[in-house]
């Protein structure tokens, strides 16, 4: 089996992006991505699509992301056409921010693209007409940008690349899902964690919400996202203290428990062990800036 590695397509190693269009004639070997992860949108045909050795039927309008770590290929193409994005799984999760919320993102690019390792892969997201439409005028002018390289084209890329995200989360189409598909447990899971963060959350309480047992609901997490539920809740809190201590006039204590921790002494601790620095001593750097 071939690795793949985005090196091996982009011109600039240090941009996290690459954008191409591709026709397939013949069959696309099965290949392993090492390092990046695909966005896919099918713009014309139909092909039979290999996920870790399961086949699967795809035709225009599809649209799914294949995560580092999966192999794919692509065999029995008919005028088969597709748009790719390749990037760094990292760039994408640490650069958006409110969509976050959403759970239709959770489960196009971070919970089903883990599911295609363990369970059948069946892509959830198929654009109507006005919206392949739509998808496909946003990839385009974003392939534009990349091909020609006039000035500012890397910003100009990242801006159209989210702009497609957040499209793409809103169309997710939950009603098509079975209700005891453990994709649409699992994200309305993840987006109740990042929009009830600063509330009083358990591990149960999760799980519940998901739909499955805790000891589960924990496997799956720390194999998606590199990290514990209560871990990932830490994350949370921490982050919006952080834009308290920019942004407020708050004290620590009322920054920690409008954060969601209930004892000023723990959040203090938890913020010094992530960040190397008490709360305090981060809001001076801060203001010095």
């Amino acid at each position: 089996m071939e690795y793949m590695y985005l090196k091996y397509f982009a011109e600039d190693e240090d941009y996290p992006i690459f954008v191409q269009s591709g026709q397939h004639d013949g069959d696309m070997p099965i290949h392993y991505h090492n390092d990046f992860s695909e966005l896919v949108m099918v713009t014309n045909g139909t092909a039979t699509h290999v996920v870790d050795n399961e086949k699967y039927f795809i035709k225009k309008g599809d649209v799914f992301v294949i995560n580092n770590h999966t192999s794919h290929g692509y065999e029995d193409p008919h005028d088969f056409k597709i748009y790719n994005i390749m990037y760094k799984t990292e760039y994408l999760y640490h650069s958006v921010n409110d969509i976050r919320k959403s759970a239709g993102f959770h489960a196009l690019f971070v919970i089903e693209p883990y599911l295609a390792k363990e369970h059948n892969f069946n892509s959830r997201l198929t654009l109507e007409l006005s919206d392949f439409e739509f998808g496909n005028q946003l990839i385009s002018s974003m392939l534009m940008e990349y091909t020609q390289k006039n000035e500012g084209y890397q910003t100009f890329v990242q801006s159209y690349f989210m702009q497609l995200i957040v499209f793409l989360s809103r169309k997710y189409n939950f009603t098509e899902i079975n209700k005891k598909d453990t994709i649409i447990h699992f994200a309305t899971a993840i987006s109740y964690m990042e929009n009830h963060f600063k509330e009083p959350l358990s591990l149960q309480m999760l799980a519940s919400k998901a739909n499955i047992s805790t000891r589960h609901f924990t496997r799956i997490f720390y194999e998606t996202y590199e990290t514990t539920p209560m871990n990932y809740v830490l994350q949370l809190r921490l982050q919006y203290a952080c834009h308290l201590l920019k942004k407020s006039k708050l004290t620590i204590i009322e920054i920690a428990y409008e954060s969601g921790f209930n004892d000023s002494n723990y959040f203090a601790r938890q913020f010094k062990n992530i960040y190397g620095i008490t709360p305090t001593k981060y809001r001076s750097d801060i203001k010095l800036l």
